[in-house]
């Protein structure tokens, strides 16, 4: 089903799909900000981990170069942010799959209408909702990690 999951790398949601990709053997990829950059600071170690590239700019690079790299996007976002509506509004205009706080269910339908291959993992960092990196791995496990 999904060959590839990249993200920027950011805690919360990015790190969690990272780190249920790398868990189950499942490709990882992605752009990050200049540095390496998440609200943690410099994690240069990313690039190893689940092989990250830097992009030459900032977030919003970041956001637009995952999108158009993916087949679609999942985002898992319980305050909106700016950087939430930024990846929602950049599938729109790339015509791209976006899907926001899917069911399992709704998840996999969508998957497999739009014959995703390579999934943005995207939404809210840990630190604009608390425990959000916990809750998206253990969602991802219940939706991807049967097969």
């Amino acid at each position: 089903m999904i060959n590839k999951i990249i993200s920027g790398g950011q805690t919360g949601a990015d790190i969690a799909g990272l780190k249920f990709a790398k868990n189950y053997g499942i490709p990882t990829g992605g752009y990050t900000p200049k540095e390496y950059m998440t609200e943690e600071g410099k994690k240069p170690e990313l690039k190893d981990l689940y092989g990250l590239l830097e992009c030459n700019g900032s977030y919003g690079e970041r956001t637009i170069l995952n999108v158009k790299e993916s087949d679609g996007t999942v985002v898992f976002a319980d305050k909106m942010s700016d950087g939430s509506f930024l990846t929602i509004e950049t599938c729109q205009k790339e015509d791209k799959p976006c899907l926001l706080n899917p069911t399992v269910e709704e998840l996999l339908k969508w998957i497999n209408d739009n014959n995703i291959k390579v999934l943005n993992v995207a939404g809210n960092r840990e630190s604009v909702s608390p425990g959000i990196e916990l809750r998206v791995y253990k969602f991802l496990e219940e939706a991807l990690g049967k097969g």
